[in-house]
């Protein structure tokens, strides 16, 4: 096998908040999903010396709702409303937004599954909806996350707003009912401005050994381990938490990246270990799916860090399938921090 490269690039992180506005409808109500769900950001520190625009380093949560439909709907897409008063869009920032229930000088940005900034769609005369995979009958997921942004000199609080989860003017993602559809999001602003790192490599690359393919008997098989380092340089008594999105797969919440494009070989995959770990994958510091009150988080605690530091950190090769075939390896990933 030839040399795997994987490529880490700096990435600030943050959270945003999804909505929902609609009438009644109930054309059909045969669909059910584990609603209402409440996504909520317990504890936002905004660092000092933020600018206004940045997403809020550990402010980002995402949601994974899974919806069965025993009847097919027909046209349409899952969609989110904002379910009272509206969005109010930003001069300057086209995907950021602000909603009636959020104050404290913070906005929202909606990311789909892969990753990528929501606008919304003009739902009953208002821009309050957005709108994600097309619903049908059987297995359906609505999958996507949300980031907070700094617009301007934080106000201490708990603040939030609802959401509904419908197919526009057909039905409600469960039970036919509009109240036990919803989507609610929460965040608390701390007031807290705390400690925290400058990156001062912003893009890494690794190049993993040749190993034989006869190295991988098994699945779960590992070779190649390499070391490497991100360089940081920390106010003190800074308390840093990392995490690692997959970037050709943000959806990815395994702790193995996926091959990017590009790579030959096949039934192989890369983790990132730290402190012999394989660190989780991750869009999002929390992670909201299925009827699970309590998030996962997908961050790892990197301790006290002050001045200049290094996190120290390996990749390695892994068996994924049970064939494994020679070739070139590629792996990409981002890395955030947040902050305790």
């Amino acid at each position: 096998m030839t040399a795997f490269i994987a490529c880490l690039k700096h990435l600030s992180i943050a959270v945003a908040l999804a909505t929902i506005t609609t009438g009644a409808f109930a054309k059909w109500n045969d669909c059910t999903a584990p609603l209402p769900m409440n996504i909520d950001l317990p504890s936002v520190a905004i660092p000092a010396g933020l600018a206004s625009g940045e997403v809020i380093p550990g402010a980002r949560a995402s949601f994974t709702v899974p919806i069965n439909c025993t009847v097919d709907p027909g046209e349409g897409a899952w969609s989110m409303t904002l379910s009272s008063g509206s969005l109010s869009p930003l001069p300057g920032l086209p995907d950021v937004f602000t909603a009636t229930g959020l104050r404290g000088a913070i906005g929202f940005r909606i990311r789909d599954a892969r990753g990528t900034p929501m606008l919304p769609i003009n739902y009953n005369g208002a821009l309050d909806t957005f709108q994600f995979d097309p619903a049908r009958q059987g297995a359906n997921i609505v999958q996507g996350s949300f980031e907070l942004v700094k617009l301007g000199d934080a106000v201490v609080g708990t603040f939030g707003f609802s959401t509904g989860l419908h197919v526009p003017n057909l039905e409600w993602a469960n039970n036919g009912d509009e109240a036990s559809s919803t989507l609610s999001f929460s965040y608390t602003i701390t007031g807290t401005a705390v400690p925290t790192c400058s990156v001062t490599t912003v893009d890494v690359a690794v190049s993993l050994p040749m190993v034989s393919v006869s190295a991988f008997t098994n699945v779960g098989a590992t070779a190649g381990t390499t070391p490497f380092g991100i360089l940081l340089d920390c106010a003190s008594d800074a308390e840093p938490s990392i995490g690692l999105t997959d970037a050709t797969s943000p959806s990815n919440q395994s702790n193995v990246l996926t091959l990017a494009p590009g790579s030959t070989a096949a039934g192989l995959g890369v983790q990132v270990l730290y402190q012999m770990q394989p660190l989780p994958l991750g869009s999002a510091s929390y992670v909201y799916a299925g009827e699970r009150d309590a998030p996962a988080t997908r961050v790892t605690s990197l301790g006290p860090r002050s001045g200049a530091t290094s996190i120290a950190l390996e990749a390695r090769y892994i068996q994924t399938a049970t064939s494994v075939s020679p070739g070139t390896l590629k792996a990409v990933a981002t890395f955030n921090l947040s902050y305790n």
